[in-house]
């Protein structure tokens, strides 16, 4: 169990084919999250029907996706670091076009549409408008609404965090590429595992790049922040 592991379950993994695997990394009723490894060889064409509005994010890898619609087909190329809604119970088809694809699907709410959420609009860096933050940190916006949202952030070389927590808030980290740290409120340092980690709510971290190059995050915030983050200097909070 690592540091910010608050879960016993999870993850939990199951085969897909004979190699390629499916992995639940975080399952409640406002953040579902898992992970696809699928491999040409063995699931060259994978198909979706989710009984909610779902984000496909692709960490690694090149597909070919089509969605059957009342009136019309729709198709789109996705690639790394790319990302698109999928309407709760729409029928999607999916097609590898590279070895190898990774994949992480999320879910915000079971019960309520995402606000915003455009169907079948694949969004980029090279899609929406980067925001610039403090210390160089960048971020673009995949997606927002106030049930979370969904970003792709950049950390310089070498930054270090100020230590903080979110009050009413869960955050899913997925490293995308280098070595992503988070301590904790005892300057414990874990390396982020690469199939992410989940910080509830008041629970004290900073993010470190202790690398020589910058790193990429996909972020992911449940709900949307109604308060900004508290720093927190040297007394852990109380639950």
């Amino acid at each position: 169990m690592g540091l910010f592991d608050q879960q016993t379950l999870y993850p939990i993994s199951h085969s897909i084919g004979s190699i390629s695997q499916r992995i639940i990394i975080h399952q409640q009723d406002d953040l579902f999250i898992a992970h696809e490894h699928l491999y040409q060889s063995d699931t060259p064409t994978r198909f979706y029907q989710h009984y909610a509005d779902t984000f496909l994010f692709v960490i690694k890898g090149e597909l070919y996706l089509q969605q059957d619609a009342a009136k019309e087909t729709k198709e789109t190329l996705l690639k790394a670091q790319q990302g698109i809604w999928l309407t709760a119970t729409s029928i999607n088809t999916m097609t590898l076009l590279s070895a190898m694809v990774e994949l992480c699907l999320l879910h915000l709410s079971v019960t309520k549409q995402p606000e915003n959420a455009l169907p079948f609009n694949r969004v980029s860096t090279g899609t929406v408008e980067r925001i610039e933050g403090k210390n160089r940190v960048r971020s673009w916006p995949l997606w927002q609404g106030q049930s979370g949202s969904v970003a792709i952030q950049t950390y310089p070389p070498h930054y270090t965090e100020a230590l903080c927590y979110q009050q009413d808030v869960t955050q899913y980290l997925l490293p995308l590429n280098g070595r992503v740290l988070l301590s904790d409120h005892n300057g414990v340092n874990q390396e982020c595992s690469k199939q992410g980690e989940i910080i509830f709510k008041k629970t004290p971290r900073a993010i470190l790049n202790p690398n020589s190059k910058s790193i990429t995050l996909l972020t992911v915030t449940t709900p949307h922040p109604i308060k900004g983050r508290v720093l927190l200097l040297k007394n852990p909070i109380k639950k």
